[in-house]
């Protein structure tokens, strides 16, 4: 972490962009700071001035191929050499296949999968040109585990986990490191724009978040020691490495019981609504 000098990072007005960035930032780092929402940029631009740090602001919906271009090109601007790209912005939607509106899909896609493609699109020529650097892609445990209810943020956070062991096959040569972030819940904003199919699934979400055992400058401590040490996977929290074995081991039973644990926690938060 301490060869970073310069870093891209989308979705770094708050939650787990803001902790990367807080946490790179010092003297003598140079930051780009993207987020959709120009006055949480800004907001975390001066947390990471106060640190030392230079910080520029983009206002950049990563959704919008057009703009995430302009970034890189504010990028060479501002910074010049990137030593690390950070695929960062992200939102929620759930619900079942068949009932979820697939102008959610289409939403989340557009945001979650596309954001991540358009900025390895952008950024991996820049990182090649220049002989190295490294990308964190922020994808999330959901992709590995593929809750029931959970298929659109599902499929995205898969999408991420894919494009990412892709990428990196195709880039070793050139020095660049890849590395994607696949947490559980921890506190962030996700929940503030989510489009969750209902109010149980909203209260289960609420408790999966209350419940985190690591917050957002955790999570974002072991993603950049991931990145460091060139590690691919990064799953900073322990249930999230122990799913992962289980399912690699026992697939079919580790899908049975997500099913029924998924249809108890719900069958939990209608009684108790209720009551």
């Amino acid at each position: 972490m301490s060869d970073i000098t310069t870093a891209v990072l989308t979705g770094a007005g708050g939650g787990l962009g803001r902790a990367l960035a807080l946490r790179l930032a010092r003297p003598g780092v140079r930051l780009l700071l993207a987020d959709i929402h120009q006055p949480r940029g800004a907001e975390t631009a001066e947390l990471c001035r106060a640190r030392g740090a230079e910080a520029h602001v983009a206002t950049t919906d990563v959704s919008d191929a057009a703009q995430v271009e302009q970034l890189g090109i504010e990028a060479d601007r501002v910074l010049g050499r990137i030593d690390l790209v950070v695929n960062n912005a992200g939102v929620a939607a759930t619900g079942a296949i068949g009932e979820a509106p697939l102008a959610n899909w289409q939403w989340i896609m557009s945001i979650n999968l596309w954001g991540v493609i358009h900025g390895c699109h952008v950024f991996t020529p820049r990182l090649i040109k220049q002989g190295g650097g490294a990308v964190l892609n922020v994808a999330s445990a959901a992709g590995i585990a593929c809750a029931p209810t959970m298929a659109p943020y599902n499929v995205t956070k898969a999408g991420v986990i894919a494009l990412s062991e892709t990428l990196a096959a195709e880039v070793a040569q050139h020095h660049i490191g890849v590395t994607v972030l696949c947490p559980v819940f921890f506190k962030t904003n996700l929940l503030e724009t989510a489009r969750v199919a209902s109010d149980a699934e909203r209260a289960m979400a609420e408790s999966a978040f209350a419940n985190s055992t690591m917050t957002a400058d955790q999570v974002a401590a072991a993603a950049l020691r991931a990145v460091a040490r060139g590690d691919l996977y990064c799953l900073p929290m322990r249930e999230a490495r122990l799913m992962w074995r289980v399912k690699r081991l026992m697939p079919r039973r580790f899908h049975k019981t997500l099913a029924s644990a998924r249809l108890q926690r719900m069958a939990r938060e209608r009684a108790r609504r209720g009551a």
